[in-house]
């Protein structure tokens, strides 16, 4: 679907490189992923995507750095979580020199459960597909792809191998978030894993909790009360809380300051929100114009010739201020039948009646919704600490 694209370019608007990697069979690669340790002898640039099942691989760097549990929930979101009874966990981070290229740096998890040595593994990379980024490649023995439980609603597609040897049995799952742009894996090894369900000890790494704005306020019901502040400055000095971010930013020559819930870093050195509470001056002060949300990480609240800009998996929408209101200028969504096809609608705050607007109109002003927005710039938020 062409958001997949919106979502990888918006999670920075970064300068992409797919880098390929591959192993000859019975190899593992990424040293801190392979059982006792053991060196690989892989070397990137070849393909290897026959080995792997046609999922393209990333090239891998040396060296890993020992880190906590919280430094990896602090860099990346939607973070799996490690199963109860894990034992031997060992989190590591292999981290990148330019932030600003795809692959990112990867985060990396090492624990044992039930007699299964595990690697489950997560990085930023470029690309619409599932990508392999286990580290492990094997002349697979069987292979299997389907969708998951829980992660992406019960919508995240997921590829599976299975390697069967003299006395070692390797699964791997792959998977990739398109909203986020992130690529997991799920490595396991045992003598014998006869009867073992990869997938779902996949579901059970799901962490609710751990999805970026899991804990953040609904700001369709928070108000903020500005009485008394005389300015935005007021406004941010004695109404806003730790984690909260704001920005100041022009609409259609309206200058405006913006209030999120909480910011994330859009790995290119800013820090961008998906909700905003906008605030402009009147004759009295201070006042609140209205809300604005996207649906998540992918798709950050942006600026473009003025105008300001969210959007969803299935909606874009381009905002205005006129006559002290703020205003949708354009807003187009998807609804898709069960047959999968896709009828577009328009909308507007111009008054008028666009009930019978044409879905193919509909999805050329989408299309230019999309590149508007992907053109535009990410608005850059100050984060706030007391």
């Amino acid at each position: 679907m062409k958001k997949k694209y919106l979502g990888l370019v918006l999670a920075g608007i970064m300068t992409l490189s797919l880098v390929a990697c591959s192993g000859a069979g019975g190899q593992a690669a990424g040293g801190a992923s392979t059982q006792a340790g053991a060196e690989s002898s892989t070397e990137a640039g070849t393909d290897n995507s026959a080995d792997a099942g046609d999922v393209p691989t990333t090239g891998l760097a040396n060296p890993w750095t020992d880190i906590t549990e919280e430094d990896a929930d602090a860099r990346f979101p939607n973070l799996f979580k490690i199963p109860e009874g894990a034992e031997n966990v060992r989190w590591s981070m292999n981290e990148v020199a330019d932030n600003t290229v795809l692959p990112g740096t990867m985060i990396q998890a090492d624990f044992e459960l039930d007699g299964v040595s595990y690697t489950a593994r997560m990085q930023p990379v470029a690309g619409e597909d599932i990508v392999d980024i286990s580290g492990m490649y094997y002349d697979w023995t069987v292979s299997d792809e389907g969708t998951l439980s829980n992660w992406g609603g019960g919508k995240m597609a997921y590829k599976s191998y299975r390697y069967v040897g003299d006395g070692e049995y390797i699964d791997v799952c792959n998977w990739f978030d398109i909203e986020t742009g992130y690529a997991y894996s799920l490595s396991a090894q045992a003598a014998d894993l006869d009867g073992f369900d990869i997938i779902a000890m996949v579901d059970q790494m799901y962490a609710p909790e751990k999805q970026f704005g899991a804990n953040a306020p609904d700001y369709s019901a928070i108000e903020i009360d500005i009485t008394g502040c005389d300015t935005f400055t007021q406004i941010v000095d004695q109404k806003l809380t730790d984690g909260m971010g704001y920005a100041n930013v022009t609409i259609t020559g309206t200058d405006v300051l913006l209030v999120s819930s909480g910011c994330y870093d859009n790995l290119d050195g800013n820090m961008a929100a998906i909700d905003s509470v906008i605030f402009a001056y009147g004759d009295n002060g201070p006042y609140e114009l209205g809300k604005v949300s996207s649906d998540g990480t992918a798709y950050p609240i942006t600026v473009k010739d003025g105008y300001l800009y969210t959007g969803g998996h299935h909606w874009m929408c381009k905002y205005a201020i006129a006559d002290g209101k703020l205003m949708v200028m354009e807003e187009v969504s998807e609804l898709y039948d069960e047959n999968g096809n896709a009828t577009y609608y328009y909308n507007s705050d111009d008054g008028g009646d666009y009930s019978n607007f044409d879905s193919a109109e509909a999805e050329k002003i989408f299309d230019e919704l999309i590149q508007e927005m992907v053109s535009g710039e990410i608005v850059n938020y100050s984060v706030v600490s007391k």
